[in-house]
Formats: structure tokens, C-alpha cells, sequence
């Protein structure tokens, strides 16, 4: 049966807001009989779209039940998205029979607002609030820059989870895509945004509008699906890392420390980020340090590396032959002194200085770092740029 061209294209005519919701889906088509349970990914007010484990024919009616709820209406499936994997899994497009906030969304979009009632359906929707659907998650974006925001919220999604976050002001929508670096039960997360095609400048489109109009933004955020979810692949990170001064992003550097610090230290920091300053002075200072840990594959890591800036309790480094898996525990030596530190975040390179990191100290009153610190603050240099040998 083919599908109509306004089905095709029903559930874009609304802004749409990444949301999971539990939801049961039920054939009305005797020809062509199912019944799956599953979860929403995106919402509008003229449908969803959900991952299924097997593809419905196009065009036929269904049953559409929040579980949670017991709210139902009825649909139409719009489009199947063949998404590969083992066991293969599709995208549906679901268009509603009769458009609305049939999802209880309650900072519901202007646009959700509309009148279309399909002459054929007769079936009322009930109008409930959101939290008749559950407990839904409330979000503040209280940081945000080019390449990481934090999210106060009390029932933040867990570290490493994949999300798509939506960010409306006034008639402007932004979604981002990144991932969880730092989940703080009761608190919040911080996310750092992937590098998706042309999502940086949007961001700071975005952070531009919210600075001049100084308005809140209303925030939603969902996981974000996979295109292939049994392919175990990585997400791509932003590559902007924080080399100097005139490109830092502060902000994103601590998130992606944010599995080695807890809730108290990274809050801290946080806040001390906010008044335009570091609770840990970092220098900008290259020094050679003697390197040993494991890469991703197993195999050694021995090689004598570069700082790029240090503080107190870390240090970016480059010039890794080798990819350290992010958590993993190496070693630096310098003279005499040696300690173990953390990854926190690794990426490649791509002007040819290897492997860069970040790490953090895993002994919290480390002195790894103190005489150097101590030199650069009696000199009255707020960056140094020295160079020296291991055994200095």
C-alpha cells in the first residue's frame, strides 16, 4: 500500500522534542497482526518515532498506548526506517489520527496548538498532565559553551549515555547531540557535545541569542538512538581541545574529567568557572615526562611525552603513540617523582602531535606538580613556556 505524501511528511510539521516514553503499539489491521512494546525517541504533535524489532507495513492503522498512562489513540505508520544491526531493527514513523499534545508534554511548543480533526476518528483524547505519564525529568541548563553544557536536574541520565538535547527560546529550536561525561545524582550532568556536521556554529548561534535576549530556554532531552545500535561504535566527540589560551573551553575540559571527580569537587569547580576563575591555577608549560601505561589494545605504553598546560591536580599531555582507554590508570615520572593519574579524555591528534589526553591525579593531595606551580607564581607568570629534562 502506498503511502500518502502528507503522511510521509506528517510528523515534521511540528516541533519535535527528544522524548522517551514507554508506549505499546497494536495492529488494527487484520491482514497485517502485531502487538510490540517499546519506547519513543523523537515526539511531535502529529506523531513519533520509535525503534522497532520488526518493520510494520507502511500505511496500515494501530493502537498507540502510553503504558504508563493508559492514555491511547490511534495511528497511522508513516515511515520504516530499515536501521541494520543484528537482530535488525527499524525506525517507525508513527502519524497520530488526531494531532495534539496527546504525549502530556506540559512547556508544550506554540506549534503543538492545532485543530486538525480527521473527519474518520471519533475517538477523544483525553487532555492529562504530564506527570500522569510518570515522573518526567526536569532540566536547567545553568553552563553552556561551543563544546559542553551542565544540565541541573534531579534524575540525571547515567555517564556515557548518548543524548539529544533540545533548546527552544522565543521561536528558536537548537538540538545537540553529545554524551554524558558527568551524571551527580539530585544535581545534574554535564554533556559534551559530539562533533556532528555543523553543530558547533549552531551552538554558539544559539548561545549568542540566549546572551543578547537574556531570556531561559526551555530544555528537553532524550537518549539518543544509535543508527546501528548492536555496532558498538563509538560516539564521535568534539575535537576542540584545551590547548591555549585563545581557544580553551574550560567548561569542556571539566566535564570530560568528570568520571574522576565527585560530585563535591566537580560542583566546586563548576562554580568557580562561573565567577571567571579555575579552583586550580593551570599554566600554559611544555615539560617532558616519562609515560607507562596500557593502550586500548593491550598493548604497552613506555615513551616519553610532552606537556601541554598543568595544574595542581592534572595535566594535558601530547604526543602519545598509542590510544589509552578513557579511566584507565598510567603513570608519570619526572626526576625522582612518580605518580599514578587517570585519563579522563583522549583524542587523535589530527596535525600530527600523536595522541593528546587529559589527566587527573588520583591521590587528591598530590604534589606531582608543586615546584613547578610554585616557580611560575614566584616569577609572576601566569604562563610559562619552559623546557627541560626529565631528570630537571
Amino acid at each position: 500500500m502506498a503511502v500518502p505524501e502528507k503522511s510521509q511528511h506528517a510528523i515534521r510539521r511540528s516541533t519535535r522534542l527528544p522524548l522517551e516514553v514507554p508506549v505499546s503499539v497494536t495492529s488494527l489491521n487484520e491482514d497485517f497482526p502485531f502487538a510490540e512494546q517499546g519506547q519513543t525517541t523523537l515526539v511531535n504533535a502529529h506523531g513519533c518515532g520509535l525503534i522497532s524489532p520488526r518493520a510494520p507495513a507502511p500505511g496500515i492503522r494501530v493502537r498507540l498506548e502510553i503504558v504508563s498512562a493508559k492514555r491511547h489513540t490511534t495511528a497511522r505508520v508513516a515511515e520504516v526506517v530499515p536501521l541494520g544491526g543484528d537482530p535488525e531493527t527499524w525506525l517507525v514513523g508513527l502519524e497520530l489520527e488526531i494531532p495534539g499534545n496527546f504525549w502530556g508534554v506540559e512547556y508544550a511548543p506554540s506549534d503543538w496548538k492545532v485543530e486538525e480533526r480527521p473527519a474518520n476518528v471519533h475517538q477523544p483524547v483525553p487532555a492529562e498532565p504530564a506527570k500522569s505519564a510518570g515522573s518526567p525529568r526536569r532540566w536547567r541548563l545553568t553552563d553552556i559553551s561551543a563544546g559542553a553544557c551542565y544540565l541541573e536536574a534531579a534524575n540525571p541520565f547515567p555517564a556515557d549515555t548518548a543524548v539529544l538535547i533540545s533548546v527552544r527560546a522565543l521561536d528558536k529550536e537548537c538540538l545537540i547531540e553529545g554524551v554524558v561525561r558527568a551524571s551527580h545524582p539530585r544535581n545534574g550532568m554535564g554533556v559534551e557535545f559530539t562533533s556532528a556536521d555543523g553543530q558547533r556554529q549552531r551552538v554558539e548561534e544559539m548561545i549568542g541569542h540566549l546572551m543578547a535576549t537574556r531570556e531561559v530556554p526551555k530544555i528537553f532531552v532524550g537518549r539518543k538512538e544509535r543508527s546501528n545500535p548492536a555496532d558498538g561504535s563509538r560516539e564521535e566527540l568534539n575535537d576542540s581541545e584545551p590547548a591555549n589560551s585563545k581557544s580553551a573551553d574550560p567548561l569542556l575540559e571539566l566535564v570530560r574529567q568528570g568520571k574522576l571527580l565527585n560530585a563535591e569537587q566537580f560542583l566546586s569547580d563548576l562554580k568557580a568557572q562561573r565567577l571567571g576563575k579555575r579552583r586550580d591555577p593551570r599554566i600554559d608549560i611544555a615539560l617532558p615526562v616519562l609515560l607507562t601505561g596500557m593502550d586500548v589494545k593491550g598493548r604497552p605504553l613506555d615513551q616519553r611525552v610532552m606537556t601541554v598546560n598543568i595544574s595542581r591536580r592534572g595535566a594535558l599531555l601530547e604526543g602519545i603513540h598509542g590510544m589509552p582507554s578513557e579511566g584507565d590508570k598510567i603513570s608519570l615520572t619526572r626526576g625522582r617523582k612518580k605518580e599514578e593519574f587517570r585519563v579522563a579524555w583522549a583524542v587523535d591528534d589530527q596535525a600530527g602531535r600523536g595522541t593528546r589526553i587529559g589527566v587527573a591525579t588520583v591521590d587528591p593531595n598530590s604534589s606531582f606538580w608543586n615546584e613547578v606551580l610554585e616557580a611560575a607564581s614566584q616569577s609572576g607568570l601566569e604562563a610559562a613556556s619552559l623546557r627541560g629534562s626529565v631528570g630537571d
